[in-house]
């Protein structure tokens, strides 16, 4: 796929962002045939490799990184493996530090999230999660408590604890916890 090709070589911010936009475009329009066949010629760690490679940069630039999360949780979603190929190429660490600096910033904290729930699609990527202390960045999001939503929450996490084991979990969506608490979307 020569976007992805390109895509790889790019570190114009204009360049990345039209690629963005095209690869956008045409995984928008269509079935997953497409997705999947960006996937199979490496699509989705070119993908994390510019993330990882935009976070670095300082300050990390939120013009390129919020098309890319968008464009991550849809392909991520096709892809099984995303959560191993983020943990190999150190995505999964720069989303959380990404996320732990955007809590007051809605709108990044809420692109971080889509990634995440990507990234915790399998049982050991959303152990890892935890062990990398992704609750307790969700409970620094879902402030301040009070009895009832804390309930709430701690209801979904033990439930969540309790299906680790199961070969079908999936992790609760971190975004519709926040938008239940706060009567808002982010």
């Amino acid at each position: 796929m020569a976007v992805c090709a390109a895509y790889d070589t790019s570190s114009d911010k204009e360049s990345i962002l039209t690629i963005l936009k095209v690869l956008g475009d045409l995984l928008s329009v269509g079935t997953d045939r497409r997705i999947h066949y960006m996937i199979s010629k490496g699509g989705s760690e070119a993908l994390l490799q510019t993330l990882v490679d935009t976070v670095r940069t300082a300050p990390p630039d939120y013009d390129i990184l919020l098309p890319l999360f968008r464009l991550l949780a849809k392909v991520g979603l096709r892809d099984k493996k995303i959560g191993r190929k983020a943990l190999e190429l150190e995505a999964l660490d720069v989303t959380l530090i990404l996320a732990r600096k955007n809590i007051s910033h809605g709108q990044n904290l809420l692109h971080c999230l889509w990634a995440l729930r990507v990234f915790a699609s399998s049982v050991s990527m959303g152990a890892m999660l935890g062990i990398n202390g992704a609750m307790e960045l969700l409970f620094k999001v879902i402030t301040p408590y009070t009895r009832k939503r804390t309930r709430a929450i701690r209801g979904r996490s033990d439930m969540s604890g309790d299906m680790e084991s199961s070969a079908k979990y999936h992790p609760p969506d971190a975004s519709m916890l926040w938008e239940s608490y706060s009567g808002m979307p982010l």
